[in-house]
């Protein structure tokens, strides 16, 4: 029987271990999922393409679209080969969106061009694609990475500054897209929840191993180099699995009880248990479109800080360029 090459979407609300549990998959040797996010791969589809079984797209065109998304500056800025117009000709072979996309995705794998094995991306707002990366690529399997979204919420406070009840209604949009999205994709899509990576790396990699149809190494047990380079793991390269329950510390009691009245509908389908909430209570459209927008600017910030003050806005703008049309779509 063949192995499984992928693809392979790890999916989840950001700060959720999306990017650890990359970096020990990536251990593995055959899997290749590429670094950085990728992002494009529905804006650029929803731009270019139509049929996904049919790939007909200009090239000049799609080359000038992909050159300017934030995930070729990423590549630049990282010192990694990127693509060039006369690399994207390959794509000239491409029957469907999906040959497309892989040959795209596996130039960027830690194998480069002619990486072999199982091939993917780790996206974490791909969570609320898959229904669309499910059509584009009928052979997709998602993993999904879930944590407490109390712990969510503080991660992403103290790795951006972002506001914690926004970053909880952020979790319980994505949980809400994923339990519409799972029925539909059956066997091909997993769930695994951060503190039973912590607690149990072993079990855990053997379940993700078996569901790849790869057997599991033991080298997928520990990191060559940091994975996490922001928040309480950063700079660590053994799996923190004292790395939860954080929020008990940071978090007055009525800013837990706030956010778990935000997460109320969805967190009964998941193993962490409410400890104030007696209710849901969503937060109301004014406040999250203050918080999407005070939040967006403190985003903008870290990546000026960290990429200088011309590549921070053209990440910024690239970004939301590519999640309006995508939320768009959506809606429609």
């Amino acid at each position: 029987m063949q192995e499984y090459s992928g693809p392979l979407f790890l999916v989840g609300s950001p700060r959720s271990g999306t990017k650890l549990l990359r970096d020990l998959l990536n251990r593995h040797s055959v899997i290749n999922l590429c670094n950085p996010e990728t992002y494009f791969v529905p804006y650029l589809f929803q731009k270019h393409g139509g049929d996904p079984k049919n790939f007909d797209a200009d090239l000049d065109q799609l080359f000038a679209d992909f050159d300017r998304t934030p995930f070729q500056l990423y590549s630049r800025a990282m010192g990694k080969p990127t693509m060039t117009r006369a690399d994207f000709d390959q794509l000239r072979f491409a029957r469907t969106w999906s040959d497309a996309f892989e040959i795209i995705i596996r130039f960027y794998s830690d194998g480069g061009a002619d990486a072999q094995g199982l091939w993917g991306d780790k996206t974490p707002s791909y969570v609320l694609e898959m229904d669309l990366l499910k059509e584009i690529f009928p052979a997709a399997r998602f993993l999904h990475i879930i944590r407490d979204p109390r712990d969510v919420a503080v991660s992403a406070h103290k790795a951006w500054g972002h506001n914690v009840l926004r970053v909880a209604a952020k979790w319980a949009r994505d949980m809400e897209a994923a339990h519409r999205s799972a029925p539909k994709l059956g066997s091909d899509y997993l769930t695994v929840h951060y503190e039973s990576l912590l607690a149990n790396p072993g079990i855990e990699l053997r379940r993700i191993s078996e569901f790849l149809e790869h057997p599991f190494e033991e080298i997928m047990m520990s990191l060559t180099v940091p994975s996490e380079n922001l928040g309480n793991a950063k700079g660590k390269l053994e799996i923190d699995q004292n790395n939860f329950g954080k929020y008990r510390q940071a978090l007055k009691p009525r800013v837990q009880k706030r956010i778990e009245e935000i997460v109320y509908d969805v967190i009964e389908a998941t193993p962490y248990e409410v400890e104030y909430a007696e209710r849901y209570r969503p937060l109301s459209r004014p406040a999250l479109i203050c918080l999407t927008a005070a939040d967006g600017m403190r985003s903008m910030m870290h990546v000026v800080r960290r990429r200088g003050l011309v590549n921070g806005v053209r990440v910024t703008i690239g970004r939301r360029i590519q999640k309006k049309r995508n939320s768009r779509i959506r809606r429609s």
